[in-house]
């Protein structure tokens, strides 16, 4: 079976190379959660996953795979994409305007939904782990060396703005088109108040590498890291204080968390060894959500919120997970997510 693509890194780059090498291991594991599809292939990794409803959303991962839903994510569309290349990062801005990114610069960029996808040309070809469409045609993208790539004309031209510090930077939101946030590396987090004009760092109390980062509002957010630690913020990122997660009076070693989305009431994180935590309260509380054995075997790299406190989380070889609440709802693999699987 293949591997995933390897991405070369400076040595000190251990959080993704930790990140591939649990790619790799859990590709040639197997895993049983996934019986009631064992008569066809296994699916290439996801890594990110966007809704822009309930109904409509994108995944991204492996070898250019890219799918398409309409239905909530029960089944998906694989859509055609020309590249081979590792996608981990999509975001859509509306139901016709996106954007995906991932290994060598790659950027591809839709007008039409997914119909279609553009390949644009980056400033460097560096490595890009994260994309935020903020408007119709204005984007931003980061990544390795301090990648930070914006443009105002859907794609047509990219400004490099790129931080002087060597950070890999993994993930970035905004709220509204002026005021953002980066984090990465060495526990940095970045932030913006004049549309990315200015970046300033925030003290985030932690220099573990910090992975998935989501804001509610302009004042209350979440950051995830390595370690499994949940970092959150009410004043727009000027304090961080990191949140003790219930675990249900059981001893549990947390896992790292590779991605988190938040609401002003629910949220949901994600990571490795299956490790899903949510909070009901807009992040001031977060609980282990306890997993099947099988679940506990891959790991889920990427979540999106579809309404309510529902959330689709992807991750190894395809594998899918509804939650609603504190509850898995259902567990499948996608393109067919339901019961309907052969």
């Amino acid at each position: 079976m293949e591997k995933v693509v390897e991405i070369k890194m400076k040595q000190k780059r251990i959080p993704y190379i930790i990140l591939v090498l649990l790619s790799v291991l859990l590709v040639l594991s197997g895993s049983s959660a996934y019986a009631a599809s064992e008569k066809k292939a296994f699916g290439d990794n996801l890594y990110s996953v966007c809704f822009i409803s309930d109904k409509e959303g994108w995944a991204a991962g492996a070898r250019g795979a890219l799918y398409h839903t309409i239905d909530g994510g029960m089944n998906w569309e694989r859509q055609t994409i020309a590249t081979e290349n590792l996608l981990l990062s999509i975001s859509f801005y509306n139901p016709q305007a996106g954007w995906v990114v991932g290994k060598s610069g790659t950027i591809f960029h839709t007008t039409d939904g997914g119909k279609t996808w553009d390949k644009q040309t980056p400033p460097k070809g560096k490595h890009l782990f994260a994309v935020k469409a903020v408007s119709q045609e204005k984007c931003w993208a980061t990544g390795d060396w301090g990648a930070i790539f914006y443009t105002e004309d859907g794609g047509k031209s990219w400004e490099d703005r790129t931080y002087p510090e060597d950070v890999i930077i993994y993930s970035i939101d905004f709220q509204g088109e002026e005021k953002g946030w980066m984090a990465g590396e060495f526990g940095t987090i970045l932030h913006t108040e004049d549309g990315g004009k200015n970046w300033s760092p925030q003290k985030s109390g932690t220099d573990t590498t910090l992975f998935g980062m989501s804001f509610s509002s302009k004042q209350c957010g979440a950051v995830v890291d390595l370690n499994g630690a949940i970092f959150t913020t009410g004043d727009g990122g000027l304090t961080w204080q990191p949140v003790t997660v219930n675990t249900g009076g059981k001893r549990v070693e947390m896992k790292a968390i590779y991605d988190v989305k938040l609401t002003e009431n629910y949220g949901i994180a994600v990571g490795d060894r299956g490790t899903l935590v949510t909070t009901n309260d807009g992040g001031k509380t977060w609980s282990l959500i306890p997993v099947p054995l099988e679940v506990k075997l891959n790991w889920f790299s990427g979540v999106a919120l579809l309404g309510g406190n529902r959330a689709f989380i992807v991750g190894t070889r395809s594998s899918a997970i509804v939650t609603e609440g504190n509850q898995i709802k259902l567990i499948g693999v996608i393109p067919v997510l339901g019961p309907q699987a052969k």
